[in-house]
């Protein structure tokens, strides 16, 4: 007969830990099915961010003259939704 006590002490150990600590050990992995996930998380934030830039944009050209954002932020918006 097989022992898990060991398995279920290690699991405790991970539940009881720190945030920072969970944190620390997805940013800083090696494992491929972590760095998977981060990938996709990373690529959904990003989405997310040049969505929000987009949409301030086009408010801003929905119609002429609008003074939603000042003429240097629209051309901040774009330069950072090129890049992001």
């Amino acid at each position: 007969m097989v022992s898990t006590d060991s398995i279920s002490t290690l699991r405790a150990d991970i539940a009881s830990r720190p945030f920072v600590a969970k944190l620390h050990d997805w940013v800083t992995t090696v494992d491929h099915k972590r760095l998977g996930i981060l990938y996709i998380v990373y690529a959904l934030v990003f989405l997310l961010i040049g969505g929000i830039e987009a949409t301030i944009m086009r408010i801003q050209l929905i119609r002429p003259h609008n003074n939603f954002i000042s003429p240097s932020v629209f051309n901040q918006m774009f330069t950072m939704h090129g890049t992001t």
